[in-house]
């Protein structure tokens, strides 16, 4: 009879590590698909923040993660927008922390790269011998209309303007950063 107590303890045991087991698979898969894996975007060096003009806005809330969120008491849909995790520090005198989840409004039939201003954060995509992803710079200088080039900077790590190596075409930007957001 004593053996029988054990094995049934010993089964009890078993299927109470089984169901916790089960609960936590099934409450971590629900955090991933939360944040779901997003492309990261260069910015560089770590620098002191700063206060400009174009700094993105902080998101107050997602509602649904890559469907809605919430900036200021108002509902955006998040369809617009192009989402990616910021991977260093440079932007930070911009507002932009490592780790940060930005938002950049894609261009479309309503939202044309005749909106690029000085100043503004855009997201780059480069493909190319010297580097493949995302990058996001300030713009410098974009004359609408007279050139398909943009020149653009990144902060250096004393917190200094560098211009980018080389002027980015106009057909590598994907837009504008407009929003943030920090979990």
């Amino acid at each position: 009879m004593e053996t029988e107590t054990i094995e049934d303890i010993i089964t009890i045991v078993f299927i109470v590590v089984f169901v916790a087991l089960v609960i936590y698979i099934i409450v971590s898969s629900m955090r991933a698909q939360k944040t779901p894996r997003l492309p990261k975007v260069e910015t560089g060096h770590i620098v002191e923040p700063s206060l400009a003009k174009s700094n993105p806005i902080a998101i107050d809330k997602v509602l649904s993660f890559g469907k809605k969120f919430v900036v200021k008491g108002k509902k955006y849909d998040a369809s617009s927008y192009i989402l990616v995790r910021a991977d260093g520090s440079s932007m930070k005198r911009r507002g932009i922390n490592n780790g940060d989840i930005v938002y950049a409004r894609k261009f479309d039939s309503a939202f044309g790269k005749e909106n690029i201003q000085p100043d503004d954060i855009l997201l780059i995509y480069l493909n190319d011998d010297r580097y493949q992803g995302y990058k996001i710079r300030v713009c410098r200088k974009y004359n609408h209309g007279t050139t398909n080039e943009l020149e653009t900077y990144y902060y250096d790590s004393d917190g200094n303007e560098r211009v980018s190596s080389k002027p980015h075409r106009l057909d590598l930007v994907q837009g504008i950063v407009k929003y943030k957001y920090s979990e």
